[in-house]
């Protein structure tokens, strides 16, 4: 049940992202959902701190719906990040490398992208005018007051512009 109100709250957040970047000419759209897992180290706490953070690799499903550089997206395609995270379980922000394949009519198209988020309690924004999305999130493994998360989940709603 967690796990389906995680969901809807991030497709929820899909709907208030920009359908177009300002000032964008008319580009490639895709429409992605992706969950995933990540660990930190050494963990986000109460009181804020530095901390890395990674997916652990290009493993986990990224769906999408549109097209991207021209052509149509066929299919599932994967999805990794790492990361550094400034701040404190309730809030903070952070920067994030990604790095996604999907495929498509033209074949696998291939992506790595750095930007920049925040965050506040269970959820936040990606500050990026390619892929802007919504996140939720929730601690896997710690409880941040009495030991660090430092492992978590995170399901993304966002559009990518290409």
């Amino acid at each position: 049940m967690r796990r389906i109100a995680v969901i809807v709250t991030a497709a929820v957040g899909l709907a208030f992202l920009p359908a177009t970047p300002v000032g964008a000419a008319e580009e490639s759209v895709a429409y992605c959902v992706h969950a995933w897992s990540d660990t930190a180290d050494p963990g986000i706490e109460a009181t804020a701190g530095t901390s890395r953070f990674t997916s652990n690799g290009q493993k986990w499903p990224l769906y999408c719906e549109g097209t991207v550089r021209g052509a149509r997206v066929t299919g599932r395609g994967t999805f990794g990040e790492d990361g550094v995270i400034e701040g404190a379980c309730a809030a903070g922000k952070g920067s994030v490398n990604f790095s996604f394949t999907l495929p498509t009519t033209d074949g696998l198209q291939r992506f790595k992208m750095s930007f920049d988020f925040v965050y506040g309690p269970g959820g936040g924004t990606s500050e990026s005018n390619d892929f802007p999305g919504a996140f939720v999130f929730y601690p896997r493994r710690g409880d941040c007051w009495g030991a660090p998360v430092t492992e978590f989940d995170v399901v993304r709603s966002a559009v990518l512009f290409s």
